[in-house]
Formats: structure tokens, sequence, C-alpha cells
């Protein structure tokens, strides 16, 4: 339990990112169901937006993660010159990606919106919540290149408290411009994203602050140093990039299927999304660990904090998964009253009370590979995956046989079961050594 790499090490790490990702993931529930009250055209319109920024976001956001690895295993092997100059290039990559995704944002927000949707409205209203939010991606992303650092230093309690002020800062806001106060005019949609910038922005005030303090002046990073940065976060975007884009592409599957499959898939995904928070944090804390263990010279240590990390992922989303089985019908009950919807969410309950064990192994496995630096086979993995396995399964299954929604998440099933059995043989490597790329994180 203790000791370097115990589960006591690895959870001190973890919960405050799980805590974090649930005050990240209210924040966006509050918009969606205070933009409501605006109406349905405005809420369907935020809803598009907020998918698109994802989309646009996920993969800069993996190149700039990069740095972590580096300044992780910089701090195991305590080369603090190394960590200054990883600290500086996340803060030069995050400012870049930033301006990137302001003008790949802005373009599918004129371009991208007219092929998705023909309803003005819906359209209008997603429009002008995008221009908002892409013009701040810049913030966002710098933002995100801090945490990076600060995480890579094993400082996962300041996710916490910046998530949870940014999300007050959000709701507060949200009702003063959304429907207006005083002098202010009510401003819907416009309002909502304008909150949610004002959260990134006190989110990003608290990481500076904190960086400051833990970090000190970074120092500018050497072309090495950028090449090793770039070298790991690249596959890592295209990882998230890819991912995201294959998810979508299953949702338009639904789509044809019927308004109750994918309906229903929403349903249980937003219930799901409470259990994947537990595994997220582990996997972030086990990858931290990892890579500063590796960085350390000590394999086997960083192995037993993955082996630690993935024993309590277990334990937790096994647990979801008995709550999903014997309490889906109350749990979704809260979320729809219309039956063929229920129905149809609880039997993806019953799926996700089987793929949540193999999530959990999922999960740890591959944050940490990351974070060692063996960022190309994490991505041609999950490649593999989700275009050879669950897409094709899931044209399979919900379309040619009829099972819709519930055929789409048998195939993620397969999915994570081949993900599982993938990254765990990998994985394995990481305790001789044979897996981590040393002359990225350290430079040797």
């Amino acid at each position: 339990m203790r000791g370097e790499g115990g589960r006591t090490e690895v959870v001190q790490l973890a919960w405050p990112l799980a805590v974090g990702m649930l005050s990240f993931t209210v924040m966006g529930v509050t918009d969606m169901i205070l933009i409501g009250q605006v109406g349905t055209d405005a809420q369907a319109g935020v809803g598009l937006a907020v998918t698109f920024v994802f989309l646009v976001v996920a993969f800069f956001r993996g190149v700039t993660s990069g740095a972590q690895s580096l300044v992780a295993a910089g701090d195991g092997a305590g080369d603090e010159k190394r960590v200054l100059r990883a600290a500086g290039a996340a803060l030069i990559i995050g400012l870049s990606t930033g301006f990137m995704a302001t003008a790949a944002g802005l373009l599918v927000a004129k371009y991208g919106l007219p092929l998705v949707t023909d309803e003005v409205a819906v359209r209008e209203g997603a429009y002008a919540y995008m221009m908002i939010r892409c013009l701040a991606l810049p913030l966002s992303l710098v933002s995100f290149g801090i945490m990076s650092v600060l995480q890579g230093l094993g400082d996962t309690r300041i996710r916490m408290w910046a998530s949870i002020a940014g999300n007050a800062t959000n709701i507060i806001l949200d009702f003063i411009l959304i429907f207006g106060w005083g002098p202010i005019e009510p401003m819907g949609v416009a309002g909502a994203a304008l909150a949610t910038v004002a959260g990134i922005f006190v989110m990003l005030v608290m990481y500076a602050i904190r960086f400051r303090t833990v970090v000190g002046r970074p120092l500018w990073p050497t072309r090495e140093v950028l090449r090793s940065t770039i070298e790991i976060g690249l596959p890592a975007g295209a990882q998230a990039g890819l991912g995201t884009l294959a998810f979508s592409v299953m949702t338009v599957v639904l789509a044809k299927v019927g308004a109750a499959h994918l309906a229903a898939s929403q349903i249980a995904l937003n219930i799901i999304s409470v259990s994947f928070l537990p595994g997220y944090g582990l996997g972030e804390a086990a990858g931290v660990l990892a890579g500063r263990y590796v960085g350390a010279g000590k394999p086997e240590t960083a192995s037993r904090a993955i082996r630690s990390a993935r024993d309590i992922a277990l334990l937790i989303m096994g647990g979801c998964g008995v709550l999903f089985c014997f309490a889906g019908a109350g749990i979704v009950s809260v979320f729809t009253h219309d039956p063929e919807v229920a129905a149809i969410a609880e039997s993806l309950l019953l799926c996700a009370a089987v793929f949540q064990l193999f999530d959990a192994v999922v999960m740890v496995n591959l944050c940490a590979l990351r974070n060692v630096g063996d960022t190309r086979f994490t991505f041609l993995a999950t490649s593999f995956a989700s275009w050879c396995v669950m897409l094709p399964l899931t044209y399979l299954f919900a379309i040619n046989f009829g099972m819709g929604a519930t055929g789409a998440w048998c195939a993620m099933i397969v999915e994570f079961i081949v993900l599982a059995v993938i990254s765990g043989v990998r994985v394995g490597g990481v305790k001789d050594g044979r897996v981590g790329r040393l002359d990225l994180l350290l430079g040797s």
C-alpha cells in the first residue's frame, strides 16, 4: 500500500484530478441546463458548438501534453534545467497551438456548421458561441500547458482548486450574462460563451500563480527539448483527434438508427461519466509516477505504480458496474420518462457494466505508456481499435443486425477488450526497461 509506487502514493495524486474533472463536467452540464431555459434552438446550437470546439481542441491539447512527460522524467532524474526547459516548451507550444486552434475553429464555424444542420436558428446560435470560444482558445491551451507542467511535478491539487474556481465563476456569470441582471442586457448564447471564457481565464490565473511559485522562471527550450516534446505530443494529439472523430462517426451511425437510440446513448454516456472520472484520475496519476520513476532509473517502481493504479481502478469501476446492473432502471428514470428511451438506456448500462472493467485497465495502461514517451504505440493501438474494430462492428451490429445503440455499445466492449490485451502486453515492458523513450524524456 505504501512506499514508492504503492497505492497510497497513487491515490494521493489521483483524487484531486478526479474532483477537478468532476467540477469541469459540472461546468458543461450547467451551461446546457441554463441555456435550455432560453430555448430548444439555443440549447441545440450550444451543444453542437461545444462538440465542434472539443473536436478542434482535442488534437492540440494532445500535442501540448508532451511537455508533461519530459517534466516528470526530468524531475525524477533530478535534472532541474531540463524541467525548466520543458516548462518553457509547454508555454511556447501551448500559445502556438492556441492560435492554430483558433484558426481551425473559425474555419469549422464558417464552413462546417452549414454542412451539419439546415436549421437557421440552431446554426446561428452555434456560430455565435463558437466565435467567442474559438477566439479564447490561446488562453485555454496556455492554461493546459501550465497545468501539464504542474501535473508532471506531481502537483495535482491545483487542478482541483482551479477547476472549482473556474466552475464557480462560470455558473455565476451564466446567470448574469445569459438572462441579464440590472443594467446588463440578456445575452443568451453569447453570454454562455463569455461566462465559460471567464471561467477559463480564472483557471489560467490560478495556474500561472502556482507555476510561478513551484517552477519559477522557465528557461528557453533548446531545439532538442522542443523536438522531444513535439515528438511525444504529436502522436498523443493524433490519438486524441482520431479517437474523438471515431466516436463522432459512431454518433452519426446512431442518429441514422433513430432518435430514441441516440438519446439513450447520450443518457448512458452522461451516467457512466461519473464512474469514468476515478479511472481517469488514477490513469493520470499512474502516468506521472511512471514517468518520474523511469526518469529516476527505477523501472520496477514505475511498474509497481502502474499495477497499483490498475488495481484501484478495477475495484472502483467494477463497483460502479455492479451498481449499473442492479440500479440502472432507477438511475435512467432521472433522465427520461420515455419508455422506449429508458429501455434502451438500461440495456446500455448493462453493456457499460462489462466494459467498465476493461476500460479501467485501458485508461491506466495508456496513460502510463504515454507518459514514458511510448506515444507512437498508443496512437497505433487506439487507432486500430477504434477504426478497425469498433466502427466496423458498430455498423455491423447496429445497422445490419438491427441492434441499434445496444449493438454500438457491444462494439465498444470488443474495442476495450482488444485494447486491454494489447496495452497489457506492452506495459509489461516498462518493468525491465524495454518500453520507454529515455532518449526523448531525458535527452540521452
